[in-house]
């Protein structure tokens, strides 16, 4: 059973407040700022009861935090609950990721406290309130902090490693489940085989890879499009095929993983037209996107289904 809260209002009022609000507030500014005339207006306070003290890691900034939460309104119907589903939150503190109140909310506490948090509607979901928390609604929580950790730095190029991660996964899947006797398999004359497909995947990152660093000339790159278009023609086994795309995939994986954003900023030609080397590794992604789609293609037209869509 729920149980309402309003009378523990005026206590929240003299418990703990958050240390801005500890502190007297006091308008003036340095010299050098310009002075203004009027009365200060208080706007936003938000209020938390301490349940429990923890006494591990403390909810340092920038961390990764593990919490259990219940989620009530002022009237005390519960919005929320992962307690109920037993499934705790992880979230980064200070990356946004979850609404303001809760970024300011854990302050202070240690791995194995309790709080319940009082957040104004304006730390929360605003004046227009968001499905089932109606406007201007404080919204009320009791949350305990399970976990703090470490965060590892996301790469610079976190965006196309999403993307790509999933197509070097379906390429390798299709590429293992395509028969050998179906690599030669191709649609009509003149058109790339199954086998040529997965070859030309694996040649085309390494080209373009090479074109992202941005070191080739114009004679070199000439040569290495000859070089690539000589190894399509002369086609390769399953074998050979699955090990070229496990090597030029883990290329692009290291160049990714390793980019800086200044590096994915750098100046950049891709065939003639100025861009960044961020510009043409998200080409590399999208080229590996298109021939994924050709393959998947011939193996429906081969009655091979693709791993990941078999039971579906």
């Amino acid at each position: 059973m729920i149980m309402r809260i309003p009378n523990l209002a005026p206590l929240c009022l003299l418990l703990a407040p958050l240390g801005l609000n500890a502190q007297t507030f006091d308008p003036k500014m340095p010299a050098s700022v310009p002075q203004v005339s009027g009365t200060a207006v208080e706007n936003v306070t938000m209020h938390y009861i301490e349940i429990a003290t923890g006494s591990g890691a403390i909810a340092a900034p920038g961390k990764q935090y593990t919490v259990h939460y219940t989620g009530w309104l002022r009237d005390g119907t519960k919005f929320d609950s992962s307690v109920d589903r037993k499934e705790p939150l992880k979230f980064v503190q200070g990356r946004r990721q979850l609404i303001s109140g809760w970024e300011v909310g854990f302050e202070g506490m240690k791995v194995g406290g309790k709080r319940r948090l009082f957040i104004p509607y304006q730390l929360a979901y605003g004046e227009l309130g968001r499905g089932s928390i109606p406007p201007k609604a404080e919204l009320i929580f009791d949350v305990e902090l399970l976990d703090v950790s470490d965060v590892p730095p996301a790469p610079a190029a976190a965006d196309i490693l999403l993307s790509f991660s999933d197509s070097e996964k379906k390429v390798m899947a299709l590429a293992k489940a395509v028969p050998e006797e179906k690599y030669a398999w191709r649609p009509a004359p003149g058109v790339r085989s199954f086998g040529e497909v997965f070859v030309h995947i694996a040649s085309a990152n390494q080209l373009l890879l090479s074109i992202s660093s941005g070191t080739l000339s114009q004679a070199d790159l000439g040569k290495a499009i000859e070089a690539q278009s000589k190894i399509e023609k002369e086609g390769a086994s399953k074998a050979r095929a699955e090990q070229m795309l496990t090597e030029s995939f883990a290329a692009v994986r290291k160049a990714l993983e390793s980019a800086t954003a200044g590096s994915l900023a750098r100046d950049a030609d891709f065939f003639g037209t100025a861009t960044t080397r961020r510009g043409v590794l998200v080409m590399l992604n999208t080229h590996i996107g298109e021939h994924l789609g050709q393959a998947i293609a011939y193996a429906r037209m081969n009655g091979i289904t693709p791993p990941w869509s078999a039971g579906n």
